[in-house]
């Protein structure tokens, strides 16, 4: 089996063309010329009501009589949040890297890239419910803290299969401020989240980024096989060599796919596929094209 590649040969390959056709993938983390509540000064005009009387300028009301207030260029910092799927089924692999590889792949890249471009990230880590939470802060120490945190993670003693309806209800409350949000899973789950995510991508921008396995999809003649559930521990003793269960095996595989997807586009939500045969960040960057493609669509 090759080993996951390291943090240090993970950040060495986001160089800077890399970087700049990420920064498609947000909707902007720089200044915007809408005003809003930032920090840089934009311009002044007369009070109206309901506006924020802390917002006043005392001194050039005092000169001309009339309220003025202060009008302030929005920050669009942006700070992501990282849902990490550590369930037991993240462990599968049948080529030489497990989703759990490269789920820490995928989330090192992207929270360098964050980090270099002064924006904020945290995670929470899940198996059937939120288990630990790294709060969202900046720089290289924050990335170095997170790929701690998934190297120290270990599944809870009798931990039930996932439950994303409850992770998510998690999510919607432990995060207040509007967000960046990665689900990062394989969506194997406890039926009924579905109203959940839509909940939290109408507060939130949200991607879902499924992790998949080659051998999830469609199985190979390999004779007599014994199948367990990673998470429930229940087994299966099977005929790979039988043509008929195998078409069966594939269309509830690609059955599966198309309820995966049609959840997530009634749910307003983005997806990414990363099977453990791809290239990560060639992954990530093709989506990133298609995101910022569909974003310059949609403006005005």
């Amino acid at each position: 089996m090759t080993a996951p590649q390291t943090p240090e040969t993970v950040l060495h390959r986001l160089d800077l063309k890399i970087a700049r056709r990420l920064e498609g993938l947000l909707q902007g983390d720089h200044r915007t010329a809408f005003r809003g509540q930032g920090l840089d000064f934009a311009d002044l005009r007369e009070y109206q009501y309901h506006d924020d009387v802390r917002h006043m300028d005392w001194n050039v009301t005092a000169r001309l009589q009339i309220p003025y207030v202060r009008e302030f260029l929005e920050d669009r910092e942006v700070t992501a949040w990282f849902l990490l799927d550590m369930s037991p089924s993240i462990d599968f692999q049948s080529v030489s890297v497990s989703k759990r590889a490269v789920l820490t792949e995928f989330t090192t890249l992207m929270c360098r890239f964050l980090s270099s471009k002064g924006n904020r990230a945290g995670a929470l880590l899940f198996s059937g419910g939120v288990e630990h939470m790294v709060p969202a802060r900046g720089g290289r120490r924050q990335l170095l803290m997170l790929l701690d945190a998934l190297n120290r993670y270990r599944n809870p003693k009798g931990a039930k299969g996932t439950d994303l309806k409850r992770v998510l209800g998690d999510a919607a409350r432990m995060i207040r401020r509007r967000s960046l949000i990665f689900i990062v899973s394989d969506f194997i789950s406890a039926p009924g989240w579905e109203k959940p995510l839509a909940q939290l991508a109408n507060r939130h921008d949200v991607i879902a980024v499924r992790l998949t396995d080659p051998l999830e999809m469609r199985l190979p003649d390999l004779g007599l096989l014994t199948f367990q559930d990673a998470e429930g521990g229940e087994q299966l003793f099977v005929d790979t060599h039988d043509k008929g269960f195998r078409a069966r095996f594939a269309a509830a595989a690609e059955a599966r796919q198309e309820e995966l997807l049609g959840a997530f586009q009634s749910a307003g939500v983005d997806a990414l596929e990363l099977s453990t045969e791809d290239d990560v960040a060639d992954a990530v960057l093709r989506f990133a094209d298609m995101r910022k493609l569909r974003f310059a669509k949609n403006s005005p």
